[in-house]
């Protein structure tokens, strides 16, 4: 293997953590993600900062947490102030890589911008495409962050997940072969709308598909005000148990179908003598609620929402751990440090994340004592075994114990030590970052009531048919 391994980089979008088979789900099939945990190391403690597309991916190609950049909200407006050459594209190419990314950006920054990739073919160049082979594609029908199950209504071939993926076979095959790579297939699904083929669309209909988690707290007066907002434009209200069901089921299958598309890039670099040559990391954005605690999207701190799949896989001639799993708190940061230590690339002075490479050598436990993440005016708080929510918007708190309870279901801020001990070592966090929820030793309280919502649908999230 030569000393710059080649890196493909695979992201998903609104993945649960849970949604992978090797993650003892009880009916979702990915044999060909499993096969890389297999081969390499999963990590079931993996989140974003900010669980929401633009910020989460504008930390995957800066390193910087969005509270630290200054957005942690979705914000299509904003634009980061950075160097262009401080991105993860420029930064693999000016390591001597050879760098593409197929599919989709979404970023704090003008849309026009590539991150430094030398090549880059998004959804544009994909309706383009569209358009001259079949004219324009049809609408899903459905909005788009809606989550009534649907049959897809476009050509599969031009389906975000299928033209991603061969367009990435496609350069592959043609590309130059003197130097490494850094591909990175950026997907869409299985991101609403919740729309999929046959026999995806069927394949869990028989399944015994886990309910919704609906715990005693999000029930009564502990429920924050931000997760009623959520509650209020969820997009699933309007559907009976048996479309809700199919809902989920649908949503598995969309999650299946990416994964038999990813065995035809994996059946590419084999073809092409890569695989044992290729460093292969797997993630996502951010996750998705499902029905969970009465709503679906993400945008909250709880673990369907905030928590990621997340496999890295590595060729055997580099002796990292292998069919190994970890529960060492990483985050979206850290994908450009450790990208960087990989390339032999510096890692610019503002980047907040930290290098994995000493877990996947075995070299050490962990990586950090605590990690924060922020979205709008909510927060979490991990300490490596209990994680701490505090609701800025009206002073509510959470605690709950992630060594035996993954979904958040038993909150345990009635154990006032705890509660206590989270909260002083939180607050002491927050004064380092010197953030402006903190006040004279103070957490930020809005003191929003039910008043505060807004009645109104989230925009997209009902009847807007969109073109898929």
């Amino acid at each position: 293997m030569s000393e710059q391994p080649n890196i493909l980089f695979i992201t998903t979008d609104q993945q649960r953590p849970d949604a992978l088979g090797c993650s003892g789900h009880p009916c979702q099939r990915t044999p060909h993600l499993d096969m890389l945990a297999k081969e390499g190391i999963l990590f079931d403690q993996a989140y974003t900062d900010c669980p929401v597309c633009i910020p989460a991916r504008t930390t995957m190609i800066t390193g910087i947490q969005s509270h630290q950049y200054g957005m942690p909200a979705f914000a299509a407006h904003h634009r980061i102030e950075r160097h262009r050459n401080d991105f993860l594209g420029s930064l693999m190419t000016q390591a001597g890589y050879q760098t593409a990314l197929m599919g989709k950006t979404h970023w704090h920054t003008d849309p026009t911008f590539q991150a430094g990739f030398e090549v880059y073919r998004g959804n544009k160049a994909r309706g383009r495409a569209a358009v001259r082979k079949y004219g324009k594609l049809p609408p899903s029908l459905i909005g788009a962050n809606e989550m009534t199950p649907m049959l897809h209504t476009a050509p599969e071939e031009f389906s975000t997940t299928s033209w991603a993926i061969q367009e990435s076979i496609d350069w592959l095959d043609d590309r130059e072969k003197e130097r490494p790579f850094f591909l990175w297939t950026s997907l869409l699904d299985p991101h609403p709308p919740n729309v999929t083929y046959e026999p995806y669309y069927s394949m869990y209909d028989n399944e015994d598909i886990p309910d919704p988690v609906m715990p005693e707290w999000c029930q009564d007066e502990r429920l924050p005000w931000s997760l009623k907002d959520i509650q209020n434009g969820n997009s699933f209200s309007h559907m009976n148990a048996v479309e809700k069901r199919k809902m989920r089921g649908v949503y598995y299958g969309m999650v299946t179908r990416v994964d038999h598309h990813l065995s035809r890039l994996f059946g590419t670099l084999m073809r092409n003598g890569l695989w044992e040559n290729t460093i292969i990391v797997f993630t996502t954005d951010h996750g998705e609620m499902l029905g969970d605690y009465g709503t679906c999207f993400k945008g909250s701190m709880l673990d369907p929402s905030v928590r990621l799949p997340f496999i890295m896989r590595f060729p055997k001639s580099m002796q990292t751990l292998r069919n190994a799993k970890t529960s060492a708190l990483i985050e979206l940061a850290d994908l450009l440090p450790t990208f960087c230590a990989l390339a032999g690339a510096p890692c610019p002075d503002d980047v907040t994340g930290k290098n994995i490479l000493p877990l996947v050598y075995g070299e050490q436990d962990s990586i950090r004592d605590d990690l924060h993440g922020q979205i709008n005016n909510n927060h979490f708080f991990h300490d490596g075994r209990y994680k701490y929510l505090y609701f800025a918007d009206d002073g509510k708190e959470l605690v709950f114990d992630k060594s035996c309870d993954p979904l958040d279901e038993h909150d345990l801020s009635e154990n006032s030590a705890l509660l206590a001990r989270l909260r002083k070592r939180f607050i002491a966090h927050l004064q380092n970052e010197q953030h402006e929820h903190l006040t004279d030793g103070q957490l930020l309280n809005l003191h929003k009531t039910n008043s505060d919502i807004d009645p109104s649908n989230v925009l997209n999230w009902m009847g807007l048919g969109i073109c898929q």
